[in-house]
C-alpha cells in the first residue's frame, strides 16, 4: 500500500478585496494593519461542498477565527486549524442536515466578522452513514483488517483517507459500489477517523466518518539481556512486527532493508550497529508511531593488559584483551597514537616519542571509552666522568636510555639549560659545563616532557668571567647589558677587536655599556682579565640604528614631514612621500647591505612603489597575503643611482614613494 498525497484542490469564490469588516461593540476592530496581522479571506471550498463534508478557507491570520456560521446551520466552533499565520488554512465539518446555500460569516473573539462575496452551496446526494471494521459496529483493527464504508452514491468517492493523510485509491478497493466501499487497513494508516474522496482535481470533496478507527500497534520486547557486541545479531520479541519500518538505537538507526522479520511476524533480527551504545532500542513502524522494546548494554574490550612493561618511548606496544575489534581509535598521556594491527584478541601500536606514562585510552566506533595502564623506561645515571669538576669544563654522563634526553639543566644562578650535546648515544652523553654553574645533580629532561633528577656530579664555580645572557643584536651608540658572573675580574670589555669605553653600569653580574663605533656585523664578545688573560664569552650582532623616515621625508607637496601611521595613495599627496637628496647621501647606504624596512598591521594587503626622482619606478615593496607585520628590501644599485644621478631638474628629490597600502606604523631606513 503506497501513501499519497493530497491533489490540489480548487474553492468557488475567490476573495482578494472587498470583504465586510464588522467591528465589535466597544469601538475595537479586526486588525487590518499592512505588517502581517491583519485577518483575511481570499478563498473558501470546494463549492458545492458535501453534507457532512469538509469546507476549507484560506487567508490570512484564519487562525484568529473562533466561531463559522453557515446559513440555517447552529454555530460552527470546533475549527481544525491546519496552518497558521499569514499563510492559513481552516476547516470545518459541514453539517449532514439544517444547512442552507448563502453567504458565510467567520467570527473572530473581539466580535469582528468576515462574510464570503459568494454563497456557499451544497452536493445533495452523497451519503456517508456508517463505518466498521469487521463487523457491523467494531472500531477497533489491525493492519490488513478490512474497513467497510455503508452510505449511498459512493460509487461517486475514489478514495480512502486514514489520518495522517494516508491514501488508498479506487484500484486498490475491496468492494466498491453506490452502497460500499471496502478497503484493506494499509501498514502506514494510523488511529483516527476516515475520509472518503471524490478526487475532483477541480476541487476535492470529502467526507469524514463520525467516528474514529483504532488501529493495533505491534508489541516488542528486546530478548537478550547480556551485553550485546557491535555486529552480533539483536533479537526482538513481539506481535505484528511484520509492520516495522526501522530500529532507533542510541547512536544509530537501522533501516527496513537491515531487518529480519520471522516466526509468523514475533521476531525482528537485526545486526547491531559499530556506532550503537548503551540505551533504548525504539521499534518505529511504517506509520510513523515509536514503540520501545526495552535497553541494551554494549560490549567494549576487557581484560586489557599492555606489555612490555616496562616499554621504551619509539618501541613496538601489545595489548592483549577480548573484543580488541572493537577499538577505532588509541590515545597516549600527553599524545595520539596509531593503531599498527588489531583482531579481536590484541592490538598492536608504536609508543610514540612524546608520550609519557600512565594510562593508554582507547575508543570505540560508539563513542565508549576503556583504559590500559602502561609503564616507561626511564634513563638512568650511573656515572658521570669526572664526578667533579670545574664549570667550563667537559663531562661524560654514562647510563642507560639516554638517548631519551632531550636537555639536561644543570645547578647555577639562575640554573643552566644544555640543549646541545657534543654526542649522544643510548649509553652515554658528553657535554661541556656552561661557565655560569656551581653546585651538585643535575636533571634530564625527557623527549616526552617529564624530567628525572639524578645525582653523581658536582660542579666548582669558575673564577672566570662567564656570560649567561647578552643580546643577540647590539645597535651602536645604543645601551646594552650582558649578565653572568665574575664581572669584578673583567678589566676591559672588547666586541671583536673594538674596545668598549663607555660602561654606564657594573656589578659582579651584569655590565652596562654604550656599543662603540665599529663595522657592523657578527663579533665575539671577549672579556679581558687583570692578568690579561682574554676570554671568549659567546657573539652577538652589532648593527647600526635604523632612521626614521618621519625624521626626513616629507608629503609629495612638502607640506610638512609624514607621521605615522601613514596611508600609501595613489592620488593623494598626502599619501605619497618625498624623500630628498641630500639626507639619503648623509647616510652612506651601500647597495647589497643597506635596507628599507617597512612595520605593518598583519592582514593588510598592499604595496609601496619606489621610483626615482623622475617618477621611474626602482622597485615595490609589497605584501600580498597580509601575513606580514615586517618588510625588508636591501637596496640595489637603481636605488643608489637614484640618490647621486637622477635628478628632476626643479628640486632635491631624490625619492618618491606612494602606493596603496594602509595602515603603515612606521618605516625606517638601516644604513
Amino acid at each position: 500500500m503506497k501513501r499519497y498525497k493530497s491533489i490540489f484542490w480548487s474553492f468557488c469564490a475567490l476573495l482578494l478585496a472587498g470583504l465586510s469588516l464588522t467591528a465589535c461593540d466597544d469601538g475595537e476592530e479586526l486588525s487590518t494593519d499592512q505588517y502581517g496581522n491583519e485577518i483575511k479571506l481570499n478563498s473558501f471550498g470546494p463549492c458545492p461542498v458535501l453534507r457532512g463534508g469538509v469546507l476549507k478557507f484560506l487567508g490570512s491570520n484564519l487562525d484568529q477565527i473562533t466561531e463559522v456560521d453557515l446559513p440555517g446551520a447552529d454555530p460552527i466552533t470546533a475549527i481544525d486549524i491546519k496552518a497558521a499565520g499569514t499563510h492559513s488554512e481552516i476547516w470545518i465539518n459541514v453539517p449532514k442536515e439544517k444547512c442552507e446555500p448563502g453567504i458565510v460569516v467567520l467570527k473572530t473573539a473581539k466580535g469582528g466578522e468576515i462574510r464570503t462575496l459568494t454563497p456557499v452551496t451544497y452536493e445533495e446526494n452523497i451519503v456517508l452513514s456508517s463505518v466498521y471494521v469487521g463487523q457491523e459496529g467494531n472500531l477497533n483493527g489491525n493492519v490488513g483488517d478490512i474497513v467497510t464504508f455503508k452510505g449511498d452514491y459512493l460509487n461517486l468517492m475514489h478514495e480512502v483517507i486514514f489520518a495522517d493523510d494516508v491514501r488508498v485509491p479506487e484500484t486498490e478497493f475491496i468492494a466498491h459500489d453506490r452502497y460500499t466501499i471496502a478497503v484493506a487497513i494499509p501498514k502506514e494508516a494510523k488511529t483516527g477517523k476516515p475520509m472518503l474522496s471524490d478526487s475532483n482535481p477541480e476541487g476535492e470533496n470529502l467526507l469524514y466518518a463520525d467516528n474514529a478507527i483504532t488501529i493495533g500497534l505491534p508489541t516488542a520486547n528486546v530478548a537478550v539481556e547480556a551485553p550485546v557486541k557491535a555486529g552480533d545479531i539483536v533479537t526482538v520479541k513481539g506481535t505484528s512486527l511484520n509492520l516495522i519500518e526501522s530500529v532507533e538505537l542510541n547512536g544509530a538507526e537501522v533501516p527496513a532493508e537491515g531487518i529480519t522479520v520471522t516466526d509468523g511476524n514475533k521476531t525482528i533480527l537485526f545486526y547491531l550497529p559499530a556506532t550503537a551504545t548503551d540505551g533504548e532500542v525504539t521499534l518505529v513502524t511504517f506509520s510513523g508511531v515509536k514503540i520501545p522494546a526495552g535497553n541494551i548494554e554494549t560490549v567494549v574490550p576487557t581484560q586489557l593488559v599492555a606489555a612490555p612493561a616496562p616499554i621504551k618511548n619509539g618501541a613496538e606496544l601489545t595489548i592483549s584483551g577480548k573484543d580488541l575489534d572493537l577499538v577505532t581509535g588509541i590515545a597516549f598521556p600527553n599524545a595520539d597514537g596509531e593503531i599498527k594491527a588489531s583482531d579481536a584478541g590484541k592490538l598492536v601500536a608504536v609508543v610514540p616519542e612524546t608520550a609519557q606514562e600512565g594510562d593508554i585510552t582507547l575508543s570505540l566506533a560508539n563513542g565508549k571509552q576503556v583504559t590500559v595502564a602502561y609503564t616507561l623506561v626511564k634513563p638512568t645515571v650511573t656515572e658521570c666522568s669526572p664526578s667533579a669538576l670545574m664549570a667550563g669544563s667537559k663531562v661524560m654522563i654514562k647510563g642507560t636510555d639516554l638517548d631519551l634526553v632531550q636537555s639536561i639543566t644543570l645547578p647555577g644562578d639562575p640554573a643552566q639549560t644544555v640543549t646541545e650535546f657534543v654526542a649522544q648515544n643510548e649509553k652515554a652523553i658528553a657535554l661541556v659545563i656552561p661557565t655560569a654553574c656551581a653546585g651538585s645533580g643535575l636533571t634530564l629532561n625527557l623527549k616526552n616532557g617529564t624530567s628525572i633528577e639524578a645525582s653523581g656530579l658536582t660542579i666548582q664555580a669558575a673564577t672566570e668571567p662567564a656570560v649567561s645572557e647578552a643580546p643577540q643584536k647590539m645597535i651602536i651608540g645604543e645601551k646594552a647589558t650582558i649578565k653572568g658572573k665574575n664581572f669584578n675580574n673583567v678589566e676591559a670589555l672588547y666586541l671583536g677587536a673594538v674596545k668598549v669605553v663607555k660602561i654606564t653600569e657594573r656589578s659582579n653580574n651584569e655590565l652596562t655599556f654604550i656599543v662603540p663605533e665599529m663595522t657592523t656585523g657578527e663579533v665575539q664578545i671577549v672579556f679581558v682579565t687583570p692578568d690579561g688573560t682574554r676570554i671568549e664569552a659567546g657573539k652577538t650582532v652589532v648593527d647600526v640604528p635604523e632612521i626614521d623616515f618621519a625624521t626626513f621625508a616629507k608629503d609629495e607637496q612638502q607640506t610638512g614631514y609624514v607621521t605615522w601611521p601613514f596611508n600609501f595613495s595613489w592620488g593623494d599627496s598626502m599619501g605619497k612621500m618625498r624623500v630628498f637628496r641630500k639626507d639619503l647621501q648623509a647616510m652612506n647606504l651601500q647597495a647589497g647591505k643597506s635596507k628599507i624596512i617597512v612595520y605593518k598591521t598583519a592582514g593588510i594587503t598592499g604595496q609601496i612603489q619606489v621610483n626615482n626622482a623622475n617618477w621611474g619606478g626602482i622597485t615595490t615593496i609589497a605584501d600580498w597575503d597580509g601575513s606580514a607585520e615586517r618588510i625588508e628590501w636591501v637596496v640595489d644599485d637603481a636605488f643608489i643611482d637614484a640618490i647621486n644621478n637622477i635628478q628632476d631638474g626643479w628640486s632635491d628629490t631624490a625619492l618618491i614613494l606612494q602606493g596603496d597600502l594602509q595602515g603603515v606604523k612606521k618605516m625606517t631606513i638601516l644604513p
